[in-house]
């Protein structure tokens, strides 16, 4: 069901002796952490499962339910300054009233991280996307000592009373788990004053940004190597059949300002 690679190497000055700490890597595709306002219930659906070892939560048909995919569409890679989703603009009319004013997708790589004895901290994590495309159109890269504890990336600590959670103070805190919603990356779209088939010319105008882009990996790393996991999404040849050329894609180049919107 997911593709996950799980990488342990052994701890520096260590002789052979491998790392207990595993880092395992759930993608799913989620709302726009920019704007979009069914973005915090996705959050908490994705901490939810991932704490629990669940492939899904929340409810099916809304705009902040959480299930893990392999597998993702140009449409579930791009997000936008005015409402969109899934490639569609005008998302109230093409998928209900609770999408009306979503802000499109962008693929996460969740994760779970945990210490199975050790202690371990928030500051210690770095990650790099990569996808396969020649331009490499969302890599990027977050340094150890760019996560935090939040609402994103909850730390646990485990004890005789349950578990208490760790989601501010101090990065370097000690917990015995980290789960969070995960990094990930999307092209961008705006399209200022436009109505909606400009806005749809817009999202349209991004596909040949796309193009040769068959794999999106995202990597975490704990410490300098101590411990590394990986997940893939597999990008599908073709776009969802609702996903509109329209004639107007060549005026919309004018209009549309694109970039990359990482999200840590």
């Amino acid at each position: 069901m997911k593709n996950i690679v799980l990488l342990l190497a052994c701890a520096a000055g260590c002789p052979c002796v491998a790392s207990a700490l595993t880092i395992i890597v759930f993608p799913s595709v989620a709302p726009n952490a920019y704007g979009s306002p069914s973005y915090a219930d996705y959050v908490s659906n994705a901490t939810t499962a991932l704490e629990n070892g669940l492939a899904s939560y929340g409810t099916p048909g809304t705009p902040s339910y959480y299930q893990q995919t392999p597998v993702l569409e140009t449409s579930d890679m791009i997000v936008t300054g005015f409402p969109s989703w899934e490639g569609q603009a005008d998302p109230g009319t093409v998928f209900g009233p609770a999408y009306a004013n979503e802000l499109g997708n962008r693929p996460l790589f969740g994760v779970v991280i945990t210490g199975d004895g050790q202690k371990i901290s928030i500051d210690q994590l770095s990650f790099t996307a990569f996808s396969n495309d020649p331009g490499n159109l969302l890599g990027f890269s977050f340094a150890q000592g760019s996560y935090t504890y939040s609402s994103n990336y909850v730390g646990i600590i485990n004890g005789p009373g349950g578990p208490t959670y760790v989601t501010s103070g101090p990065s370097s805190q000690l917990v015995d788990e980290i789960v969070g919603r995960g990094s990930g990356n999307a092209d961008a779209a705006y399209c200022t004053g436009c109505t909606i088939a400009g806005q749809q010319a817009a999202i349209n105008a991004l596909l040949p940004d796309f193009v040769g882009m068959t794999r999106f990996t995202g990597t975490y790393t704990y410490g300098d190597g101590l411990a590394a996991g990986s997940g893939t999404f597999d990008i599908a040849p073709e776009p969802r059949t609702g996903f509109l050329v329209l004639p107007t894609l060549a005026l919309a180049a004018l209009w549309v300002i694109q970039r990359r919107q990482p999200a840590s």
